[in-house]
């Protein structure tokens, strides 16, 4: 599968040290072929996993961690498994600890909340807020059955407990919380990111007015690697293709305008 990389800073992941989070003890498992999440991808998040990974309890914390931006936003996808029998469509959720309280239900932190879903997989976004704390917290994920089979709406603790049985999966991930980081002021291009995979590295960004766009790819220690041909664009959504990187590791891309530049780091 394609790597979904976004532009972001260079930081080491740690657990948060300020909150500990809800372990939902309701999540058994009623059968081995009961359905859940069999893939989550955001941002370097990239899991594959069977659908129910432990059947004392369907709550898996993971593990895995990302970085995420202020102010970005990020295509996410979630494949889940259903049991027709019970219930056709599944319930899903993403919540995030923005204010690093223990809590992920506050006002703001749920950040996709799409019903009725028949599967197998789903394709969506998410924002980060500007006003979200900075620093390592937490991010949840379920896929849930829906009220076709009589249960209620995920929360994420199952708080209060679904009289039925909370029927579906819930992964947790950590993530860092990071400030913007290389936009000027006047920010002539918003909602960049970068496809990559061993084929290509395609650049993605909205333009808040036409001009002249270039960009370079460098290394880590700043060695230039790509440059991409002068092209005149209008505003709006563009994409810019380039070859593929060489390795994984970390990089930085250089994005001109008119020959104003925005400069930004990410990872391979």
């Amino acid at each position: 599968m394609a790597n979904q990389l976004h532009l972001l800073p260079l930081l080491l992941l740690a657990p948060s040290l300020h909150a500990q989070w809800c372990v939902p003890t309701t999540a058994v498992p009623y059968a081995p072929t009961m359905p859940g999440i069999t893939q989550v991808v955001c941002n370097t998040i990239d899991r594959t996993s069977v659908d129910i990974e432990d059947f004392s309890n369907s709550y898996v914390n993971t593990g895995m961690s990302t970085v995420l931006q202020k102010g970005n936003t990020y295509p996410v996808t979630i494949a889940f498994t259903i049991d027709e029998q019970i219930s056709p469509h599944m319930n899903l959720r993403i919540w995030v600890d923005f204010n690093h309280d223990g809590q992920l239900d506050d006002v703001g932190e749920t950040l996709l909340s799409v019903d009725h879903l028949s599967g197998p997989v789903y394709n969506g976004q998410i924002t980060i807020p500007n006003n979200a704390l900075t620093g390592s917290t937490r991010m949840r994920v379920t896929a849930k059955m829906c009220s076709h089979g009589f249960h209620t709406l995920p929360t994420p603790c199952d708080l209060p407990p679904d009289p039925f049985g909370y029927h579906g999966e819930i992964e947790d991930y950590d993530v860092e919380i990071v400030d913007a980081v290389g936009v000027p002021e006047v920010q002539w291009a918003t909602g960049v990111y970068v496809f990559a995979d061993d084929a290509v590295t395609v650049l993605h960004f909205s333009l808040v007015s036409e001009g002249e766009v270039r960009a370079e790819i460098h290394d880590a220690s700043g060695r230039q690697l790509l440059v991409g041909t002068a092209q005149h664009m209008a505003q709006g959504e563009q994409r810019l293709a380039l070859p593929a990187l060489p390795d994984r590791g970390a990089y930085s891309v250089r994005l001109w305008l008119n020959g104003e530049p925005i400069t930004v780091r990410f990872v391979r």
